[in-house]
This record gives C-alpha cells, structure tokens and sequence, in this order.
C-alpha cells in the first residue's frame, strides 16, 4: 500500500470523515496544513451529508484543486479524469449507490450500522480513492 493511502486509511480509522482522509493524506504535498485541510473537508462526508457525492471523492476533487486550480480548464479536465475513473474502478460516484442504502433514511442508516459499512465498505472506498489519486500522479 502507498504511503499517501496508507494515511488516508489511517485517519479514516482514527474516527475522521472520508472526505477529511483523502484531503489529509494529500494536503501537505500542496502546502496545505492538515488542520486546515480537515476543516475545509469536514461538511463534505457522507455525500454532502445527504449520501449524493460520496466525500472521498469529494475529498480527492478538493486534492486536484490544490494542485491545478490556478487554470480552470485544466483542473476541471483533471477532475473528470479522477470521476471517470473512480467510476471505472467502483461503479458510482454516489454514496447511496457505493453503499446500496440511502444513509439519511432510518432503514439505511439500520443498513449501515448492521452491516457495519462505514468500517468495511466506507474504508475501501477511502482507500480507492487515495489510491487513484495516487496512479493519477498526485
């Protein structure tokens, strides 16, 4: 495993959100501080909090900006190669459909817990994406 993954799933398992892993594993690469990067992150889990855009992407399309969003032709290139390949590689962008339950819904959120999904399929999700940020080059 990486090194950038490898602190990603560390921080994800430390209690934070997956939106906050990602963006901490990479942050310092692009000069940001990891408080800081944690902040900015924060309200981005759980797809937005309404289980649409799943925050580890979130947290990685945060990472693209950091590193192309002085040109916005490039970095919107950027961020559609990153989501066309998360696609590729998990099937959704979409929290909802990465977990197959609505987490803002009583029986989704039972889904969850029961299936214990923010420990088993929310990490690998977290690690995917850091570890296509990481083939990506950044």
């Amino acid at each position: 495993m990486n090194e950038r993954v490898k602190i990603a799933s560390e921080i994800y398992n430390s209690g934070l959100y997956c939106s906050q892993a990602v963006l901490g594993a990479f942050c310092g690469k692009y000069g940001m501080d990891k408080s800081l990067a944690f902040k900015v992150s924060c309200g981005l889990n759980s797809g937005v909090r309404c289980a649409d855009v799943c925050g580890a992407v979130s947290g990685a399309i945060l990472v693209i900006g950091l590193k192309y969003g002085d040109d916005k032709t490039v970095c919107n290139l950027k961020t559609e190669e990153y989501i066309k390949t998360f696609k590729e590689k998990n099937g959704s962008i979409i929290c909802r459909d990465l977990l197959d339950c609505d987490i803002f819904t009583p029986d989704g959120k039972e889904k969850a817990v029961t299936e214990n999904l923010f420990k088993t399929r929310c990490m690998d999700i977290v690690i995917s994406a850091a570890q296509i940020l990481d083939d990506l080059g950044y």
